[in-house]
């Protein structure tokens, strides 16, 4: 996450065009891929699906997002999710994820939010809504917490000046889901479009990766 500064966030009902969009994201270099749950019983199959074929891409990390409670985090870990992400803290999703191994992102909205998830064993948090928090909160929570990682959901504005503030205040790497993946191109299956847009966004993170280290060598 780190090393590459983006997840993508997905989900299809389409397994062919769900497929389509795990190898171009991982062709393109994104090698930890998020899959979206839906609130139904799909979810896990699709996901069953792809991890079926997980050989196909060496070094792909495959978790599932949007799980919302301990039952669902079971069964994307029996489907081989490597993380559980959640936008919400929910305690009993810890257990579940400590139990088996398995990194639980829970997302926190407050400063309160993220100290009780660190104490429930958290190490990676996602911060939601990020464009409504804004740069500042992860400034301040970074600061309070070193040892924790954050990654923003929800931002908004991708242009390099904006973007670059992000990481400047520390934040792990970014989740980006529509804006990888533009309904129209979807729809259209313009995957040679998704992929022009997946390598403009990772030359803008490696811009400002280059540029903070730089400034900041250690």
């Amino acid at each position: 996450m780190k090393q590459i500064g983006i997840v993508p966030v997905f989900y299809h009902p389409d397994v062919d065009v769900l497929m389509q969009v795990v190898d171009i994201s991982y062709r393109c270099g994104l090698k930890v891929f998020e899959f979206m749950h839906q609130r139904d019983n799909k979810g896990p199959r699709l996901f069953n699906y792809i991890h079926e074929r997980i050989q196909k891409y060496p070094g792909l990390i495959l978790g599932a997002g949007t799980v919302f409670d301990d039952t669902m985090t079971e069964r994307y870990i029996q489907a081989g999710a490597q993380f559980i992400a959640s936008p919400f803290l929910r305690p009993e999703m810890a257990k579940v994820c400590d139990a088996n191994n398995i990194l639980w992102i829970p997302g926190c909205t407050t400063t309160t939010d993220i100290g009780w998830a660190k104490s429930l064993g958290a190490k990676v948090i996602g911060v939601l809504p990020g464009n409504i928090l804004g740069v500042e909160f992860i400034q301040t929570v970074k600061r309070d917490h070193p040892d924790l990682e954050f990654i923003p959901s929800g931002i908004v504005d991708l242009q390099l000046p904006a973007l670059a503030k992000w990481f400047e205040a520390g934040s792990l790497c970014i989740k980006l889901s529509a804006q990888l993946f533009p309904k129209d191109a979807i729809t259209l299956k313009d995957w040679a479009l998704i992929e022009k847009g997946i390598f403009a966004h990772l030359k803008n993170i490696d811009k400002i990766k280059s540029a903070i280290k730089t400034v900041n060598p250690h």
